[in-house]
């Protein structure tokens, strides 16, 4: 077991997640120093020094290793380490990265640049998928094509190097949840023989890079051929988005739920409900809530990019409500091809990475 120190800059949504479960499974001995979830650019600037201040002021002992998380300046943090301890190895969780997030603003690289130095001053960067780390590379290889005299060059070589792909750590669903859904007996349809209509889950944040513009499309369209029902969760905030308000007036008669629900059991209770998960997100660097579904025995209605190419076997892509299929094989290697994403394995394999480092 090893001493811990952990900086976790934006606590909440899925860092916040992250940090509970991993301590949760984890064999390592973890102290974690936080900030708010909020004001995310100011969090990459000033975070470091704040939260290097807190520890100090807290008297936390020297330790074996540092973690942190990618709204994060790695290289701002060991400057402001004390000394002595500068020398601690610094292990960096990659929850996303700012070259392949969508945005409706023009776009300000020096936060890329931020996760780049974060990625190169670590002494291991794990990020939490290939396509995560896939499109950081990427990102990163044509921003600094765009300098006409950069003296950088392999830049992918060098953060390969020094980066590794571990999948988040998702707990799963109470074993009442997976009972009840085997009673459903679905069809091979993947319909319940126990309801005349389909149910869908969308999971997802309420903003823009989730998509809820394709999201009202795809309700409309389909709504013409299957009888459809819709659970609709997933953290709101003070603008929702004019799709979500028409979908929520044209469906609202095929609405089972509409809205955050804050109760784990009762968001798991919600997912044993539905009988597919839709995705229609413009970007995924992993998936929590989907994986969460999958878990819960929701058949994937997911685009075949992003992250989710790699979060599902070959036999459950490209699939949707219309499909005819034999469902519950497919759940079965859903759920085998997960393995490494459930709660404990994937934390021992976060332990194994920090351990190697040290």
């Amino acid at each position: 077991m090893a001493n811990i120190l952990a900086f976790e800059s934006f606590d909440g949504g899925s860092h916040k997640q992250f940090r509970e479960t991993v301590s949760s499974y984890s064999n390592h001995d973890w102290t974690w120093i936080t900030r708010p979830a909020h004001s995310w650019k100011w969090r990459m600037v000033l975070s470091a020094q704040e939260m290097v201040e807190d520890a100090m002021r807290q008297g936390v002992q020297k330790p074996e290793a540092i973690f942190c998380t990618s709204l994060t300046d790695v290289a701002a943090l060991r400057s402001f380490l004390p000394r002595g301890w500068r020398d601690i190895p610094v292990i960096l969780y990659m929850h996303e990265n700012q070259l392949a997030y969508p945005t409706n603003d023009s776009r300000d690289a020096s936060f890329a640049f931020t996760n780049l130095q974060s990625v190169l001053t670590a002494d291991l960067a794990i990020f939490n998928s290939k396509w995560n780390l896939d499109s950081f590379i990427n990102g990163i290889e044509t921003l600094l094509s765009n300098s006409w005299d950069t003296s950088v060059h392999d830049i992918g070589t060098a953060i390969r190097n020094n980066s590794t792909v571990a999948w988040v750590p998702v707990e799963l669903p109470p074993s009442d949840v997976v009972n009840s859904r085997v009673l459903h007996n679905t069809d091979n349809e993947g319909r319940s023989e126990l309801k005349n209509a389909t149910t869908i889950v969308w999971p997802h944040r309420w903003e823009h890079d989730k998509g809820p513009d394709k999201f009202l499309e795809i309700a409309r369209a389909y709504s013409e051929k299957l009888n459809l029902r819709w659970i609709v969760l997933g953290q709101q905030f003070k603008e929702v988005p004019e799709s979500l308000q028409t979908f929520q007036s044209e469906f609202s008669d095929r609405i089972e739920h509409m809205g955050y629900v804050e109760s784990k059991g009762e968001y798991w209770n919600w997912l044993q409900r539905a009988d597919w998960v839709l995705s229609t997100a413009n970007h995924e660097f992993f998936g929590i809530a989907v994986v969460e579904a999958l878990f819960a025995g929701c058949l994937p209605w997911l685009p075949e990019k992003l992250s989710y190419r790699e979060l599902l076997p070959a036999a459950a892509r490209g699939l949707s409500p219309d499909s005819v299929i034999d469902s519950e094989p497919i759940r079965c290697a859903i759920h085998e091809h997960l393995s490494m994403a459930q709660a404990e394995p994937a934390s021992n394999r976060i332990d194994s990475l920090i351990t190697n480092v040290m």
